[in-house]
């Protein structure tokens, strides 16, 4: 009986757990879990794992040859809880966000430019995307532009 409490305290942490920018990729249960390998027009080598969690919302992460994450983006019927994904940086993000123009009632987009944060969230019930990386952590020669999906 313990045992199977225990078992399911587990699972439950680890279905809260996502990837943490400039931490370790998270072990979030998903649906699909994909490996990449890729590498930047400069040849540094870094690791993409894509996730479809059980919302049905793709968490992608990237990281640097340490295992660092250096970048995610996620799309989705369901925001991710930003707060775990950004980890230490979301404080970052809601200040800049909050102090940012006035959202459109038609398009809510919170551009976020801190200097090394960069974030881009938005979309509308059923449709969110969004996108973050760290300038300080991108390895030379990934273009976050274009190879952020």
């Amino acid at each position: 009986m313990i045992g199977r409490f225990l078992v399911g305290a587990l699972l439950l942490a680890c279905g809260l757990a996502h990837a943490v920018l400039d931490g370790k990729p998270g072990d979030a249960p998903a649906a699909t879990v994909h490996s990449s390998s890729g590498a930047t027009s400069a040849g540094v080598p870094y690791t993409e794992v894509s996730r479809t969690l059980a919302t049905g919302t793709v968490v992608r992460e990237y990281a640097d040859a340490s295992g660092t994450v250096f970048a995610v983006s996620w799309s989705g019927p369901y925001k991710p809880d930003l707060k775990q994904l950004l980890g230490s940086h979301f404080a970052a993000f809601r200040d800049a966000a909050a102090a940012g123009p006035q959202r459109r009632a038609n398009r809510a987009r919170a551009p976020v430019d801190t200097g090394d944060l960069v974030a881009h969230s938005g979309g509308h019930m059923g449709a969110f995307e969004g996108r973050a990386w760290l300038r300080s952590r991108l390895p030379a020669g990934f273009d976050p532009q274009e190879d952020v999906k």
